[in-house]
């Protein structure tokens, strides 16, 4: 009986929760050199495993654990440690570690945070025989915001020689890294070349004297070819491609040049990209430089070359090294690393007006950062991520300090069915009708994000082969005091009879049939596809809203659907019989008439394929 009343209670505990490794946040003070937290009324064991040594360091500090429970104690799976990103009232500047374990207790520097903050990119010096070699490092956020243990990133971010992430683009599917991919093997190629034209001479050159001569010529020509390898731009692009990161392909910056020598070895002060991905801020030395490493400044071409840079002038550079620079997401913050202002520390300085040729005065951003080397900011946070001295930091940062408000936009593309796309999305401004950026959606979730700073109308669109594009538009004309964050979703349908798009970014003035300047990208996008596809024709729906006689809003329908046609007719030689116009006045609302807003949603522009 004894038996038969013991077993279903041993059943019940072995599988009870707790017995099966339940995890919970536990957030407290640490006791007894790491044994023990103290949490609210609670004192919870901490059971020994390899995060022994850390927290045993930690003693008395208030902590934050992520525990698997083990009955009534804690087995430490990561940590936190006090400030924690939500704290209020902290002391500005205020340095924060970032637990060991994430970077392995390894020399580590050069914090790349991606815009969203959900993960880092970060360098680690690396034995490599009597030398060491740079290597990438990553790690990412669990879903209760903690940091998981840092890995080596694999091939290809990583091979025998240095590597570094320089940036990483909002829709962090795209890394800007340093280093050399493929240079080795294009110098064995100039090698075996030039042997191979010494032999053809020895076999057809019987001179000796010309024989001499032409070798020389060779010579000088492998020397030639060598030097542009070694002396182009160590900068490179790395796409994710189904989970993977793709082989860094050198970005187009045909006459980059850097004569800043230490021991004989050419030294890049490093570089920052702006969220668009078309601002190059890079520190080297050339001919005009103030001192041994300035910073420069290229905006790249619509061919999607970089230009020689333009110097970012005396204000900000001096006889000294500028470094390490890190652009905000607002494209107007710019930090930086100097040894030439007041000792080795981080400065800050503000774009004035429109271009990138006036800067404000830079101003050291804390005596507290003295030492720290570089510098990255998520966007819409107030911590910085630094390294000091071989460790991980995060820095409190101050309101004066901060980058300027941005919009943060998040969104994902989906075929017709909802299932995943990968597309390239593009933002412009619509305000001066340019290009500002683009990105890649992740092609297992669909997602991408976007940053856009205030001042401007932007539209964006998603596009793929054999899809319609689908744009959208937001106006951030007026600048705002708070970061903001918005949602967005693309559904592309496919190029196929039948099919429709919202024209969302063809504008008209209220009453008025003509169409607006900043309609143009979206017109002009439309017509590329129909001379992509010549057999294709379209239909152009007009409608309104219900405000006004139902005769005035048919006519008005019918006109702005007219004055579409006759845009792509007359601009771009789109035949007459490949443009089909109707217009539907108020008959066929998709949303109700009751407020200002839902009524924008009836004036539309639609697009339909019909052949």
């Amino acid at each position: 009986m004894r038996l038969r009343f013991l077993f279903p209670l041993l059943f019940i505990s072995l599988f009870s929760p707790s017995l099966l490794g339940e995890e919970r946040v536990v957030e407290g003070k640490l006791m007894q050199f790491g044994r023990m937290i103290h949490a609210g009324e609670e004192f919870i064991q901490v059971l020994s495993n390899d995060l022994s040594p850390e927290l045993s360091k930690l003693h008395n500090q208030t902590v934050r654990i992520l525990c698997e429970m083990k009955g009534a104690n804690c087995e430490p799976i990561r940590y936190d440690i006090f400030p924690f990103p939500e704290t209020k009232g902290l002391t500005d500047w205020v340095l924060k570690k970032i637990p060991s374990y994430v970077n392995r207790n390894q020399f580590a520097f050069n914090p790349t945070v991606t815009p969203d903050g959900k993960s880092i990119f970060w360098t680690v010096n690396a034995k490599k025989g009597s030398y060491g070699v740079q290597r990438i490092w990553s790690s990412e956020k669990d879903e209760k915001g903690f940091w998981k243990d840092g890995k080596e990133m694999p091939s290809p971010l990583n091979n025998d020689l240095h590597s570094a992430v320089i940036s990483v683009l909002p829709s962090n599917n795209e890394l800007f890294v340093f280093g050399s991919f493929g240079d080795q093997d294009l110098l064995k190629a100039i090698d075996e070349e030039y042997s191979e034209k010494e032999r053809e001479l020895a076999r057809t050159v019987r001179d000796d004297r010309e024989f001499l001569s032409k070798v020389e010529d060779l010579k000088h020509e492998l020397l030639k070819k060598k030097s542009v390898i070694q002396n182009r731009v160590p900068l490179y692009r790395s796409y994710k491609e189904n989970g993977s990161w793709s082989n860094p392909s050198i970005i187009n910056f045909p006459d980059f040049n850097n004569l800043y020598r230490k021991k004989g070895a050419s030294i890049f002060g490093g570089s920052t990209l702006s969220s668009s991905g078309r601002i190059l801020i890079y520190s080297v030395q050339q001919p005009d430089s103030f001192g041994k490493l300035d910073l420069y400044v290229s905006v790249q071409k619509d061919d999607g070359s970089f230009p020689v840079g333009t110097n970012l002038g005396d204000i900000i550079n001096t006889g000294e090294e500028e470094k390490a620079p890190f652009l905000a997401g607002d494209d107007r913050t710019l930090y930086f690393c100097s040894d030439g202002h007041k000792g080795l520390s981080v400065y800050v300085t503000k774009r004035i007006g429109d271009g990138w040729d006036q800067w404000t005065t830079p101003v050291e951003v804390s005596a507290n950062l003295k030492g720290v080397n570089f510098f990255s900011i998520p966007v819409n946070s107030h911590w910085a991520f630094v390294s000091k001295e071989g460790q991980l930091y995060m820095a409190y940062l101050p309101k004066a300090f901060r980058p300027n408000p941005v919009v943060f936009v998040s969104g994902k593309v989906l075929d017709e069915d909802g299932k995943p796309l990968d597309a390239e999305i593009h933002y412009e401004s619509l305000t001066r009708l340019e290009k500002r950026g683009s990105a890649k959606s992740d092609s297992k979730t669909g997602s991408f994000s976007l940053v856009l700073p205030y001042g401007e109308k932007y539209g964006f669109y998603a596009q793929k082969e054999g899809h319609l594009p689908v744009s959208k538009n937001v106006d951030l004309t007026e600048s705002k005091e708070e970061d903001l964050k918005m949602e967005v979703e693309f559904r592309l349908p496919v190029l196929a009879v039948g099919r429709q798009i919202l024209l969302n970014n063809i504008f008209f003035d209220t009453k008025r049939v003509e169409i607006s300047k900043e309609s143009e990208p979206e017109l002009d996008r439309l017509a590329g596809i129909l001379k992509l596809n010549p057999k294709l024709k379209i239909l152009i729906e007009g409608h309104t809203d219900n405000v006004g006689k139902k005769k005035d809003n048919q006519e008005l329908s019918e006109n702005r659907a007219k004055a579409v046609a006759e845009y792509l007719m007359s601009k771009h030689n789109i035949a007459e019989d490949r443009v089909r116009v109707v217009g539907y006045g108020d008959s066929q609302p998709i949303s109700s008439n009751d407020s200002p807003e839902e009524r924008q949603k009836n004036r539309r522009v639609v697009l339909q394929i019909t052949d």
